[in-house]
């Protein structure tokens, strides 16, 4: 009898605890700050978040709201590790960002033991919101199947009928590569060839001249990292692009699109979550944004900037930041943002939009230096993601 009265009164001293603390709403920004995904997103990120929270007025249900940030060095290990620490002992809310794939997919497994919110901005792989998907993890901008499929549609309905692929020689190559045979075969178009490259080629001639010889209309290129500042630097070195053959990326970077050069990218074309260049709202955030950072904003910083407003938007009209009742917030109807057109929120936790296919801008042609892309076409959110009776994920049916 002793014991069980010890125990009621250590839950309850322990709640009072927890409630007592909970004194703020509390953001966390967890990525890499300081390697190599650190340009796409990085600090870049959390003076985003930062903005979202000023935006928003600083409190919400009369609490300040607080951030943390912090640099997982591209560790899964440190970035578990510093995740787990937030979420049990600092009473943060929601995660932000957390970029690389796989950092994220472990993050992701402690959001649904935690039952916390997580709101994954760069990371590419479908998996957390399929066979991972656990309700409490969101993707919030893109994924490997819109990638591909934004691009496949949008050049195929541009007259690009007839594709060459051209990939790095390992895992996420091959995935990529059967993603866009696939997307391509299943919207009628035809793959003339596919070759791999090695992981560190630096010479892709005999690739290019692979593809030229093909006759493809268009040549998708899902290298990355200096092989594809290589291979793009070839492509133009050929005249591809003059000779008319479009060159499709699967993704690239506004901090991309500064380090490579226009004079290597240009008319090159790629999807996108979201540009800057686009309406009133994006332009004012783009401003804001290159006060406090020196730079235009990529999409994973807007990404983030539509994350945190909205799930603040969220706890306001819920009434409370408790986890399951700011979601069914976050589901109720359409999203529509600086960010994220025509959205909506899947029971996957995947977050649908409205994708863009954007063309790399030839060097001088824009009269702001920062507007190095351009708008070519819109991608509905229906085309661009997968649809949810189609997804793996046990909830999508829920």
């Amino acid at each position: 009898m002793k014991k069980s009265i010890l125990a009621a009164a250590l839950l309850l001293s322990t709640a009072l605890t927890a409630a007592a603390q909970d004194t703020s709403v509390k953001l966390g920004v967890l990525n890499d700050q300081s390697s190599s995904f650190s340009a796409l997103g990085g600090t870049e990120v959390t003076e985003a978040v930062k903005l979202a929270i000023s935006d928003f007025g600083g409190q919400v249900l009369g609490k300040p709201i607080e951030l943390v940030s912090a640099d997982h060095q591209n560790k899964p290990e440190i970035a578990l590790s510093i995740a787990r620490e937030w979420l049990e002992r600092d009473n943060v809310d929601a995660l932000f960002d957390v970029a690389n794939s796989a950092i994220a997919l472990s993050v992701n497994n402690l959001l649904g033991e935690q039952k916390k919110l997580g709101f994954f901005v760069s990371p590419m792989t479908d998996k957390m919101t399929e066979a991972d998907c656990n309700g409490y993890g969101m993707a919030w901008a893109y994924d490997a199947y819109s990638q591909v499929r934004s691009s496949v549609s949008a050049q195929l309905k541009a007259g690009g009928e007839t594709w060459f692929i051209l990939s790095p020689d390992y895992e996420a190559g091959k995935v990529l590569e059967a993603g866009v045979k696939t997307a391509v075969e299943e919207e009628g178009g035809k793959i003339l060839g596919s070759v791999r490259a090695p992981l560190g080629t630096t010479d892709f001639s005999s690739y290019i001249l692979q593809a030229q010889a093909s006759g493809a209309k268009v040549l998708a290129l899902t290298v990355n990292g200096p092989e594809l500042v290589n291979a793009l630097k070839q492509v133009q070195e050929f005249g591809l692009i003059d000779q008319g053959m479009r060159v499709a990326l699967t993704v690239l970077h506004q901090s991309d699109a500064r380090a490579i050069g226009l004079e290597a990218l240009k008319g090159i074309q790629f999807a996108a979550a979201w540009y800057w260049n686009t309406d009133d709202a994006s332009k004012h955030f783009k401003e804001e944004m290159q006060k406090k950072t020196g730079n235009a904003p990529g999409w994973v910083a807007a990404g983030a900037y539509s994350a945190a407003t909205n799930y603040l938007n969220a706890v306001k009209a819920a009434g409370t930041d408790e986890p399951t009742a700011v979601l069914a917030k976050l589901r109720e109807g359409k999203i529509n943002d600086l960010f994220a057109k025509n959205a909506t929120l899947l029971p996957n936790g995947r977050l649908v939009h409205d994708m863009q296919l954007l063309e790399v801008r030839a060097p001088g042609e824009a009269s702001d230096a920062q507007d190095v892309f351009k708008v070519v076409t819109t991608v509905p959110a229906d085309i661009a993601f997968r649809s949810i009776d189609k997804s793996a994920c046990k909830l999508a049916k829920g």
